[in-house]
C-alpha cells in the first residue's frame, strides 16, 4: 500500500475489502430478485466471480436484521403511516422493503 493519500472517491472499496463490497451489493441483489433462486442463483454469482456461500451468508445477515426491525414494527415502535417511513428511512432502512417483510410475516 502506497503512503500517497488518495481521495476517497477514487478509492475502490472492491479492492481494498477483497470483494466484500461486491457481495454486499450481490446480497442486497438477491433479496430484490435479481439473481433468480436456488441454483440459478449460484451460477449467476459463480459467472460474477462471487462466491454463492459468502453471498448468502450476507443475505441470512441482513435479513435476520430486517426481521428485529420488523417484529419493532409490528409492535408499533416505528409508528404508522408517513411517521413510519420518516422512523425507518432515519434509521437506514428502505421502508418499502420493511413494510413487504411486514406483510408477509402477518400473512403468515
Amino acid at each position: 500500500m502506497s503512503d500517497e493519500i488518495k481521495n476517497v472517491a477514487d478509492v475502490d472499496l472492491d479492492e481494498v475489502t477483497g470483494g466484500y463490497t461486491a457481495s454486499l451489493r450481490a446480497a442486497y441483489g438477491c433479496i430484490a430478485g435479481l439473481y433468480g433462486n436456488g441454483q440459478a442463483r449460484v451460477n449467476n454469482l459463480l459467472a460474477m466471480g462471487l462466491d454463492p456461500v459468502v453471498v448468502q451468508g450476507l443475505v441470512n445477515s441482513i435479513l435476520a436484521g430486517h426481521v428485529s426491525v420488523a417484529n419493532d414494527v409490528i409492535a408499533g415502535k416505528y409508528g404508522n403511516g408517513q411517521a413510519r417511513i420518516i422512523a425507518l428511512s432515519a434509521a437506514g432502512y428502505d421502508p418499502n422493503e420493511i413494510q413487504n417483510l411486514v406483510n408477509h410475516m402477518l400473512l403468515t
